[in-house]
């Protein structure tokens, strides 16, 4: 599978954060559905990516930017197949946040203009640092640090509290998205999971919504039409061989759902890979945000 985050990671030991520099073109700028704790800043320096977190749809282009909160569900992918990008995703550990924001804090893009030249200027002088070079560890300190003051002052929602899920929440989302992973080719239901994991359905149905913010079904499909949608980027076109080689129980039911999630048929998605002139429509999967007590 491509994954968008292959790019170099800096773990500084006393700057608890991770640097991932992308320099991607096509069907390699993808990364799948995915959450964690640490808060993650994204920005697009140059080209174009499309960007899936909370409810929200972002296609982004030069100087876009995204703050990801605490366990948020989010994916990105090309949006068309000769899209080239170039960006950084920063990502800061929750307890460094912590110590020196606060706890219980909802981050966003408040859209001012001045705001995003200063987050795309930070974010490109960390981009083009050396990170062999004997004074790397001390730059990226005092950038990373000059981004802490922005989110300080202009990228925190005031009267919003936003809870961070539990640990044991964490772990049992994990384990419900992990075997989803797994089995997501076969012919699973409700049920079946709730059994595995030995719950009754209807206890196992309430659980994974609140765990994961989205019902069973929705989640299934998001996983199933994701693989899809890589797969008619690797090569794929039979459409019905897609189709049963991603769970689904029938081409109808194939098409109907990549339509709902990508806004399109996997024919013309399939039509805009083969001809970068004709991209599919700008609407994308709805995903919903992980975090329960929002």
């Amino acid at each position: 599978m491509s994954q968008l985050y292959e790019a170099h990671n800096d773990i500084v030991s006393l700057l608890p954060v991770k640097i991932y520099r992308h320099n991607l073109e096509g069907n390699y700028i993808y990364s799948p559905l995915h959450f964690h704790r640490s808060i993650e800043l994204t920005v697009t320096l140059t080209g174009n990516i499309r960007f899936n977190s909370g409810s929200n749809n972002f296609d982004f282009k030069e100087s876009d930017w995204l703050l990801i909160n605490s366990c948020e569900l989010h994916s990105c992918r090309y949006i068309a197949p000769s899209d080239s990008f170039t960006g950084i995703s920063i990502l800061f550990s929750l307890p460094f946040i912590e110590k020196w924001l606060g706890k219980d804090l909802f981050f966003y893009n408040p859209g001012d203009t001045a705001l995003t030249e200063k987050i795309k200027n930070l974010s490109l002088d960390i981009f083009n640092m050396d990170p062999l070079s004997d004074t790397y560890n001390f730059l990226l300190m005092s950038k990373i640090y000059e981004i802490l003051a922005l989110f300080s002052v202009g990228c925190i929602k005031k009267d919003v509290s936003y809870s961070i899920p539990s640990r044991q929440e964490i772990h049992l989302a994990t384990s419900y998205a992990d075997y989803i992973e797994k089995h997501y080719q076969e012919d699973i239901s409700l049920t079946d999971v709730a059994e595995h994991f030995q719950y009754t359905s209807s206890y196992f149905s309430r659980h994974f919504k609140e765990t994961l913010g989205v019902n069973f079904l929705s989640y299934l499909s998001i996983v199933r039409v994701g693989h899809a949608a890589e797969q008619l980027a690797n090569g794929q076109e039979n459409l019905t061989t897609c189709a049963f080689d991603n769970g689904f129980p029938n081409i109808k039911s194939f098409i109907n759902t990549f339509k709902k999630m990508y806004g399109c048929t996997p024919g013309v998605f399939l039509t805009s890979l083969k001809n970068p002139a004709f991209p599919p429509p700008a609407t994308t999967p709805s995903i919903i945000y992980f975090c329960p007590n929002r």
